[in-house]
């Protein structure tokens, strides 16, 4: 009868984290969270993971255009992917990346009779887009399908 041979911690997994272990997988083999699994993007920023000082861009714009973070807007996506990315050690806590910091971050709202339009881009791809109509034309909208 043979008897199994003690791990080494490494050996066994115990140096990886809980999720790691019952996942199966390592760091090595985890990659981070990129800006196509988030966003509908497309060519190289699909590629690139989302970094934290990309998240912190995004963040001032938003805060210099409405004053505060949106719920549910592009900024906290991105610091919540960047947030997985940094504590599984795929990025740095000051790693931007070239799209972000180089092409840019921006958002921008365009009031227009009946709507209010808010984008917000990184390197000139959107990756948020919201619309708010006004209740005028929420009412003729439906005036309009029901009477037709």
């Amino acid at each position: 009868m043979s008897q199994r041979q003690p791990q080494s911690p490494q050996q066994s997994g115990l140096d990886q984290p809980r999720s790691q272990m019952q996942q199966g997988w390592s760091r090595e083999e985890q990659e981070p969270i990129k800006y196509g699994d988030v966003f509908n993007v497309t060519g190289d920023l699909a590629k690139e993971p989302i970094a934290p000082e990309d998240a912190n861009m995004m963040q001032s714009a938003e805060t210099r255009v409405f004053g505060q973070t949106q719920k549910g807007g592009a900024a906290a996506s991105m610091q919540a992917a960047a947030t997985v990315n940094e504590r599984s050690g795929l990025v740095g806590h000051r790693e931007a990346t070239d799209a972000a910091s180089e092409r840019g971050v921006t958002v921008m709202e365009a009031d227009v009779p009946g709507a209010r339009i808010v984008t917000e881009r990184v390197a000139g791809q959107v990756t948020f887009l919201f619309y708010h109509l006004s209740l005028f034309l929420k009412i003729f909208g439906i005036l309009y399908l029901y009477l037709c």
